[in-house]
């Protein structure tokens, strides 16, 4: 049984709790602890299960931006290049990215998520204001 936890990235709305709690029951997988924040108009829903493999899966077929724990999430400019400086920080220490996904853009802002091959090493990479 896996107990890593589970981020939702999901705008912050009426029925969101709901919708993630009931995709997961249709799929019978169990919440095991859930942990909701509303960041301006959209929130974090921190969650494990006992399946997390089958929940992250049912939770992306639902539609939801779900990453696992293991992932950083990094809030950087919505420019060109906000991306290319992290890329280039990691790339000069060797680094390497397993998986980058792009979760939201707002306000001015992209919500990144990646996976590093060396965890430790990739958060001393990242400024803390960038990490969510």
């Amino acid at each position: 049984m896996s107990l890593n936890r589970i981020i939702v990235i999901a705008k912050n709305e009426v029925g969101v709790i709901a919708d993630i709690s009931r995709a997961l029951a249709d799929a019978d997988i169990n919440i095991e602890t859930i942990n909701a924040e509303g960041l301006d108009d959209h929130g974090a829903i921190t969650l494990t299960t006992d399946a997390q493999d089958a929940a992250l899966r049912v939770l992306m077929d639902a539609g939801f931006k779900a990453i696992s724990d293991d992932s950083l999430v990094l809030r950087l400019p919505d420019e060109p290049g906000a991306l290319a400086k992290v890329a280039e920080r990691f790339k000069q220490a060797g680094v390497n990215i397993q998986s980058l996904h792009i979760l939201d853009r707002q306000a001015g802002h992209t919500i990144v998520a990646l996976a590093a091959d060396d965890r430790a090493q990739a958060i001393s990479l990242v400024d803390e204001v960038t990490l969510v």
